[in-house]
């Protein structure tokens, strides 16, 4: 991360689109779940109040994740995550920075259902960006089988990052895009939204990418999901894989 000395994000929830997707409504939340939109049936529900939910799993040094006052309002509060470059990791899944939330088990994405996830991230003014190694902010990870993340959402630089991957080319990013500007961000909510249909042959497949409310990224027709996955699961927070 050099010569960054930390990264810090800022999760939280907003405002909620009926049938799709339930980040928690009390203000002192940051965690979103998915609905498949086909019967709206609700996946999960987590509030942050009394800390995180013990069924979500923390893959963290200790006091990386932590609730903090929300710095936009005083009355809500939001989960900051941390890495920092004087850290060490070995303790950590696979022993890489990384300080992400993972959402349990009834939060899993299957073939051929579509969900709405909605979330929100804020870059804290201070912030220092990284223009040589990414950093991932969101991802869908396919669980068992090795490879690339299905979706994620990144940082490098001043810049945002959307990719996804499926198939049997787990190495291969089948559609991406770069999004400018993050450095616009720094000390404000950032709301984006994730329609995501996955397929692993991509006939039906969608990744759709919100940013406060505007399309910046739509993949139709290529693989983004892997063979026999049915189990895709979602996490939230910062991870450097390098």
């Amino acid at each position: 991360m050099s010569p960054v000395r930390r990264f810090v994000a800022l999760l939280h929830s907003r405002a909620l689109v009926h049938g799709c997707v339930y980040c928690a409504v009390a203000s002192a939340i940051v965690a979103c779940s998915a609905l498949p939109v086909e019967d709206g049936s609700l996946l999960y529900r987590t509030a942050w109040r009394d800390g995180p939910d013990p069924k979500l799993g923390v893959q963290a040094n200790p006091g990386d994740v932590a609730i903090v006052g929300d710095p936009s309002d005083v009355s809500a509060s939001a989960i900051q995550t941390t890495i920092r470059l004087s850290e060490g990791f070995s303790k950590v899944e696979n022993g890489v920075p990384r300080a992400e939330l993972m959402f349990p088990a009834p939060v899993r994405l299957a073939q051929g259902k579509t969900y709405f996830i909605r979330w929100s991230t804020m870059l804290p003014p201070g912030t220092q960006f990284d223009s040589r190694q990414f950093v991932i902010i969101t991802q869908i990870n396919q669980g068992s089988w090795l490879g690339g993340l299905t979706v994620a959402l990144a940082l490098q630089g001043t810049r945002y990052a959307i990719s996804q991957r499926g198939g049997v080319k787990h190495d291969t990013v089948s559609a991406g895009k770069w999004l400018c500007c993050a450095d616009a961000d720094v000390g404000k909510w950032v709301h984006w939204e994730l329609i995501y249909r996955p397929q692993e042959d991509g006939e039906n497949a969608i990744t759709e990418l919100r940013r406060d409310g505007r399309q910046v990224f739509l993949a139709q027709g290529v693989p983004n999901a892997y063979p026999g996955v049915q189990n895709a699961y979602l996490k939230i927070g910062l991870y450097k894989p390098d």
